[in-house]
């Protein structure tokens, strides 16, 4: 399954695109601008075209008239102090025109002048990084959002923002460690962590095929937002980590479908030809049932009609089960207890399982079906 058909890749909690400029107060006719608590000097001309220019930016002059504004201050501010402000109105131009290159124009110069206050920087480079991602400039990006993060080490969407920057330069390892640091910094403060990242987070584990974080991000992501359409997700992507004999295969599909997220014709045809050939037809035809009423198989069909013939002729033969493997023990006593209206019983043998590293895969399956009945342990 492609990542992007359930979670689509999106930068988890970008930063604004609008960026407030500072306060800016002139004394005309002098050559002082006053700009945030700052006394800037300019010369006459600049003084003259600047104020002129802003008086239009922030007056809502026509384009026209501020496009020739903006022009002549382009042509006559080449101190330092009078590029800073040309700056601060081109951004705030920009962003009333929702112009991406007049306004990385203008955060270039705002970044790099020493005019720049601290506390204005953060939202300089992330919209700056936020503009460079959209562009394509994944380098530029990370760059700036790095900077952002070594500024904002407590801010977890700044590493989130990275891990996207990772992800797109093809490094999963290093957008997956970004993404559980946001995570744990989220969880640290005692904020909500957006479902967005525990998705994301699937999702970068599944495009790098890193098995272990992925399986840890199935886990954490039932845990924490256990809806119908992120257990289909969760599962799906866990099945398709590494090879399992037919047993496990079975159980995993029992989960499937005890959380109802069979949703696959194939799933159903796949679960009912593994339950036949283990020797219990008569579970293999009521998951063929479930399929029919769903309107997911035709009776009359193929495949559905051969696997129908083939359940039939062994439920007259009388097969006997095969044995389950010892690991499996555990999972399978917490579905039957379950099966029985047992729940407290079915808990105790999942939660026992869930927390015994020697058998297995079997642990995630109990954990699986722990959150299914609202009882997950600790990720």
């Amino acid at each position: 399954m492609n990542a992007a058909r359930f979670a689509p890749f999106a930068a988890a909690a970008l930063l604004s695109a609008w960026v407030p400029t500072a306060a800016i107060a002139w004394e005309p006719p002098g050559s002082v601008m006053e700009i945030g608590g700052a006394r800037l000097s300019l010369s006459s001309q600049e003084m003259r075209a600047l104020s002129e220019l802003g008086g239009l930016v922030r007056g809502g002059g026509q384009a026209p008239r501020q496009d020739r504004a903006l022009e002549e201050a382009r042509r006559v501010a080449t101190s330092r102090d009078a590029r800073h402000v040309l700056a601060l109105y081109e951004l705030e131009l920009g962003n009333a025109r929702r112009d991406d290159a007049m306004r990385a124009k203008a955060l270039d110069v705002l970044i790099d002048s020493p005019l720049t206050r601290g506390e204005r920087m953060a939202g300089y480079l992330g919209v700056r990084g936020q503009i460079a991602y959209r562009a394509g400039d994944f380098d530029r990006a990370a760059t700036l959002w790095s900077r952002l993060a070594e500024l904002t080490p407590s801010d977890p969407d700044a590493l989130a923002n990275l891990a996207q920057v990772k992800l797109a330069q093809k490094d999963a390892a290093g957008a997956m460690d970004l993404l559980d640091r946001a995570i744990a910094s989220r969880a640290a403060s005692g904020q909500t962590t957006p479902e967005v990242w525990y998705r994301q987070r699937l999702s970068i584990a599944q495009q790098g095929n890193l098995m272990p974080q992925g399986i840890a991000a199935a886990r954490a992501l039932v845990a924490a937002y256990p809806t119908a359409e992120n257990w289909r997700i969760a599962l799906v992507v866990y099945r398709q980590f590494g090879t399992y004999d037919e047993g496990f295969e079975i159980d995993l599909l029992r989960l499937m479908r005890h959380v109802g997220v069979l949703t696959q014709a194939a799933e159903y045809q796949r679960m009912a030809q593994l339950l036949r050939q283990s020797g219990e037809p008569v579970e293999a035809k009521a998951v063929l049932g479930d399929g029919i009423r769903r309107g997911l198989l035709d009776a009359g069909t193929s495949p559905t009609r051969e696997i129908i013939a083939e359940i039939d002729r062994a439920a007259v033969k009388k097969p006997k089960a095969a044995s389950p493997p010892p690991v499996a023990a555990g999972v399978r006593l917490g579905m039957s207890r379950l099966l029985a209206g047992q729940r407290a019983e079915a808990e105790a043998a999942f939660q026992s399982v869930a927390v015994d590293p020697a058998v297995g895969r079997y642990a995630d399956l109990a954990f699986f079906w722990l959150a299914s009945l609202g009882k997950p342990p600790a990720t």
